[in-house]
């Protein structure tokens, strides 16, 4: 005991394994959060290797008796969490009514939106005054784009959720963070590129920010009393300009800069 916690869901690459690292770093011990028994050992080893202590469970954010049994091996070994990570996500890049599939439709809701609260449900009681709380949301959050239905839904949940819980908890001062980054060099990045549809691809996207400086600039953020972490140029311009301009004009200009289908597709 004595030792700060850090949970991380999404923990095993991308994002969430760089974020385990940095806390690492700063003094926490990480606890990895993910569905792959395979690479969780290998995002253990990694921080192992770079002198740090890790641990890691299996387990799928969206059912409740596999989140259930994590927290109470949790409680169980280290009594407390101080920094909450709920990063864990998918994404689907298709039209609505290309799915045909109703379980793939769904798997952003379930994973991203409910994944989220489930875990904060679960994992809160093991927190107490000072503590932080991180919710990995999106640009997608604050913008509808084509293609991204369901995503964009769940991550906007995500943004509004923690919201709530930031004001739930303020009695507690348990602080409450959402990030909403755009575009990250991860594994999940390139899977979504490569799966998404033609007209998708062909459009200009920013070069993305590796995980490692997105993870710094997230955690430099998460102090005092900010609660939106906006992390990349183009997304707080989008702001401006959604404060400035009518949305009429906003819809306008966004309309031309996000891809969008044509008739055919």
């Amino acid at each position: 005991m004595g030792e700060r916690i850090a949970l991380i869901t999404g923990g095993s690459s991308g994002l969430g394994l760089s974020i385990a690292k940095k806390l690492a770093s700063k003094g926490y011990l990480p606890i990895l959060v993910a569905r792959n028994t395979e690479k969780l050992e290998q995002a253990v080893s990694l921080i192992e290797k770079a002198g740090y202590n890790a641990s890691a469970f299996s387990a799928d954010v969206s059912k409740p008796v596999e989140v259930e049994h994590v927290a109470r091996e949790v409680e169980k070994d280290y009594g407390e969490i101080h920094f909450l990570v709920l990063n864990a996500g998918v994404v689907h890049t298709k039209l609505l009514l290309d799915y045909d599939n109703i379980e793939a439709l769904k798997e952003d809701i379930d994973v991203d939106l409910w994944g989220t609260v489930l875990c904060a449900r679960l994992f809160l009681p093991l927190m107490k005054s000072g503590s932080k709380v991180l919710l990995v949301s999106s640009a997608f959050a604050l913008i509808g784009g084509a293609g991204y239905s369901t995503y964009c839904a769940a991550k906007a949940g995500v943004k509004n959720f923690g919201e709530s819980l930031r004001r739930e908890l303020l009695s507690k001062k348990i602080a409450v963070y959402v990030a909403c980054p755009a575009d990250i060099d991860t594994p999940q990045y390139h899977k979504e590129i490569a799966d998404s549809p033609s007209w998708m691809q062909s459009s200009h996207r920013n070069r993305p920010l590796s995980s490692d400086v997105a993870a710094t600039r997230i955690l430099q953020k998460c102090r005092g009393g900010r609660f939106l972490i906006i992390i990349n140029f183009d997304v707080m311009l989008l702001q401006f300009i959604s404060r400035i301009f009518p949305r009429r004009v906003t819809d306008l200009i966004i309309d031309h800069s996000l891809p969008r289908p044509t008739a055919k597709n």
